[in-house]
């Protein structure tokens, strides 16, 4: 990966966030890749050459490598955790790897799962399937690597924008800047369809890709598409009588209202693709498409 410096940041800096340490060593996906958009994972394989990030945008990244130096240490000589290991295993032919920060052996015959994250106040606010996902195939790959029941799925998380005055004022705020956040444990049958499932979809994307063929289109959610809206209008007023979540809704509405009334369609904003946090937007045919079709 390039990496700029727009801003003339330290060399320090820059050096920190050019040793990249980050090795899935010799399987075909990690996990984050697995979980994540096939068209996103292929378009990064296509164009690993010329993916480019500045500085500042390594920073979340560097922190988080910060933090897990830190648990490493913190972990030294406790002889039923497992810090940083790369579990693997072959899917229907590819080899998966996930990297776990932490392994509890409970002594039981039962094992915990921890992983680190520094993220934001909204992350913990609400759930989020990601962090699932990638908990419960850190699971599988437990078990099939090594054998290893695990009944307990936690994410730590340090919420960077965490504000005291804020979880005074709120009870619905996070009430502290780390959180242990309980993550939904899948049966091993859930575990084990998914990463099927996942590796299949991938297998496919690449196969569609060696033959010539078109790449399937990211999902909404792939998109992270926010703020998605129906508006009801009124003829002969500009602004909505009422905004809805759900086109269903919004005619309902509509039809409630009477004649006079309609239904304006107001997509939302793909936040991944228009901060480039895929880092493959400038090369992907469903954004740009999207962005000429908006200019025009």
């Amino acid at each position: 990966m390039n990496i700029t410096n727009r801003f003339n940041l330290p060399v320090t800096l820059l050096n920190a966030v050019k040793d990249d340490e980050y090795d899935r060593g010799d399987s075909v996906l990690s996990v984050t890749q697995l979980i994540s958009s096939p068209r996103i994972v292929l378009l990064q394989d296509l164009n690993a050459d010329n993916l480019t990030a500045d500085v500042v945008d390594r920073v979340p990244a560097l922190l988080g490598t910060a933090v897990h130096k830190i648990i490493e240490k913190g972990s030294k000589d406790i002889p039923n955790h497992i810090v940083e290991e790369r579990l693997f295993a072959e899917i229907l032919g590819w080899k998966i790897s996930g990297a776990v920060d932490l392994q509890i052996d409970n002594g039981d015959g039962t094992w915990e799962i921890n992983d680190y994250k520094v993220t934001s106040v909204y992350s913990v606010m609400d759930e989020k399937i990601e962090w699932i996902q990638q908990l419960n195939s850190y699971a599988f790959l437990a078990r099939q690597a090594h054998g290893r029941s695990v009944t307990k799925l936690r994410i730590i998380a340090i919420l960077r924008d965490w504000q005291r005055k804020q979880a005074e004022m709120k009870p619905d705020y996070p009430q502290s800047q780390v959180l242990a956040v309980e993550i939904p444990l899948w049966t091993d049958e859930q575990q084990s369809d998914f990463v099927h499932t996942r590796v299949a979809l991938h297998q496919e994307a690449k196969k569609m890709v060696d033959s010539g063929g078109a790449v399937p289109y990211c999902t909404d959610q792939e998109r992270w598409l926010r703020g998605e809206t129906w508006a009801v209008m009124k003829e002969g007023r500009k602004s909505a009588v009422r905004l809805h979540d759900s086109e269903e809704e919004a005619r309902d509405t509509a039809e409630s209202l009477g004649a006079g009334h309609s239904v304006d369609h107001r997509p939302g904003s793909p936040i991944r693709c228009a901060g480039n946090y895929c880092m493959v937007a400038q090369w992907c045919r469903q954004y740009q498409e999207e962005l000429s079709h908006s200019a025009g």
